[in-house]
């Protein structure tokens, strides 16, 4: 982030820790650079979960280092929800960040909610992969994600904690070929085996870890 910014690792970690504020230029780039935005004026689109905890955050007046602290969710996390990046919370996360901000309003809690929903199965959740306490212990298909978003990995388990653990030992699974991941709960064993069996066939090439089920003629 300082190298982004052109400003020292000091800066920054004074900013978090709610001893200063950076001038408004430096605010204008920090929004650029957090959102995504190929340029300053423009005006991406922000999901109802990164509008909520931004808005709530500042008017508590809380850096995101507090924040982080009074909610125990961690900054990394708290930066990816803000700029976006992650845009579907687990039960979990978002009941800390509600116990330390307030509730989330209806409204927003309905757009999240509806933007999550997969029809016939439940709602898609966000999570990181490199943070044991959110990696789900429960039955379900998980898709892994490098810095770009791009999906990299696609799996499915009885337990998604357990086999992200397997993962760890292997030479890919460190950051940026895994950045970020989804997952979704699904119970009938044989379901997420076809799941999982068509993501990688639509994915093809781009499924650049697990290919073992793409048709190649």
């Amino acid at each position: 982030m300082a190298a982004k910014l052109g400003v020292s690792q000091g800066a920054v970690s004074i900013w978090e820790r709610g001893k200063g504020i950076p001038t408004e230029k430096i605010s204008q780039e920090l929004k650029r650079v957090l959102t995504g935005a190929t340029a300053p004026e423009e005006n991406p689109i922000v999901s109802p979960i990164s509008a909520w905890v931004t808005s709530a955050r500042i008017s508590k007046r809380l850096s995101v280092g507090e924040l982080a602290e009074k909610s125990g969710v961690t900054p990394p996390a708290i930066y990816r929800i803000e700029a976006g990046i992650t845009r579907n919370l687990r039960d979990g996360t978002k009941r800390k960040l509600e116990k330390a901000l307030g509730e989330m309003p209806k409204a927003a809690a309905k757009e999240a909610a509806d933007e999550a929903l997969v029809s016939g199965l439940g709602s898609l959740e966000d999570f990181d992969p490199h943070s044991e306490d959110e990696r789900p212990a429960e039955p379900g298909i998980y898709v892994l994600y490098d810095i770009s978003e791009r999906p990299i990995y696609v799996g499915e388990g009885t337990n998604v904690k357990k086999r992200i653990r397997d993962h760890e030992e292997k030479f890919w699974f460190k950051r940026p070929i895994v950045d970020s991941a989804s997952w979704i709960k699904v119970q009938d064993d044989k379901l997420r085996k076809q799941i999982e069996t068509i993501l990688i066939k639509f994915l093809k090439s781009n499924a650049v870890i697990n290919k073992q089920n793409v048709d190649r003629k």
